[in-house]
């Protein structure tokens, strides 16, 4: 039933509509990020299917690579066979790629836990208060989070991953845990070590940002052509029809 409800949540809160692009034995790369990208979902995740299919609306095959989120992005930069790496909220996590039309979109903003909610009505706050705010390195937030983090006005705690922000949370060694809604929900659904926290770990009402998904590409005349190329497969699909198809047929 658990599972029912996630799925039925990421339905409705869709994908944005895109684009999509090829060549011969293509790779793009990813990261582990359920229910958007991963191996142990079908076909790779909801995202990838998307991407696949707006690929195969221009006659183009690809391999998925999946690695950790760094090396994603940095073999996507320098293997010659890695044409992209997705989905970025943006593409300037390192210089030198661009974005491909929309290719889906994510509510980000903070777990917090249920003993000890938060009140914040913009970014400042998370720093007039003092909170201490788990984050995953390397991951991109918001600019203005990112930028105030970076000054050490917002004290962000990196962590490896999710999981163990989620866990931290729920030990309240860290006040608010930044993190994807769909994410967060997926996880408390299917994550052992956070079985029982579903009543403790929420999702506060005010988020951060609807942060829109993007396929990555080298900006370099190959790497445009493919991203023009990408967005002609993009239009030639129905991303919302193919994300409902996905849940109907594989869970």
């Amino acid at each position: 039933m658990k599972k029912a409800l996630l799925f039925g949540l990421l339905f409705a809160l869709g994908f944005s509509e895109g684009r999509t692009a090829d060549a011969d034995s293509l790779t793009v790369t990813t990261l582990e990020w359920p229910p958007y990208t991963s191996e142990v979902l079908p076909k790779g995740g909801a995202t990838t299917e998307v991407v696949r299919q707006a690929f195969a609306a221009v006659e183009t095959d690809i391999n998925v690579a999946i690695l950790p989120w760094k090396r994603a992005i940095s073999l996507a930069k320098d293997d010659a066979n890695a044409i992209a790496y997705f989905p970025g909220y943006h593409c300037r996590h390192v210089d030198g790629f661009i974005a491909s039309d929309p290719i889906g979109n994510g509510p980000l903003g903070f777990a917090e836990n249920v003993k000890a909610p938060v009140v914040w009505n913009d970014v400042d706050d998370i720093g007039e208060q003092k909170l201490k705010v788990g984050t995953v390195l390397g991951y991109a937030n918001t600019d203005e989070f990112d930028e105030k983090a970076g000054t050490g006005w917002i004290r962000a705690i990196p962590a490896p991953d999710d999981i163990t922000n989620l866990r931290k949370l729920a030990r309240q060694r860290i006040d608010v845990a930044v993190i994807d809604k769909l994410v967060l929900s997926y996880l408390l659904a299917t994550e052992d070590s956070l079985e029982g926290l579903t009543d403790t770990l929420v999702f506060n009402e005010r988020p951060l940002e609807d942060k829109t998904l993007y396929l990555c590409f080298n900006d370099n005349d190959a790497g445009r052509a493919l991203r023009d190329k990408f967005n002609d497969g993009l239009a030639q699909i129905d991303v919302d029809l193919i994300v409902e198809k996905y849940f109907e047929n594989e869970f």
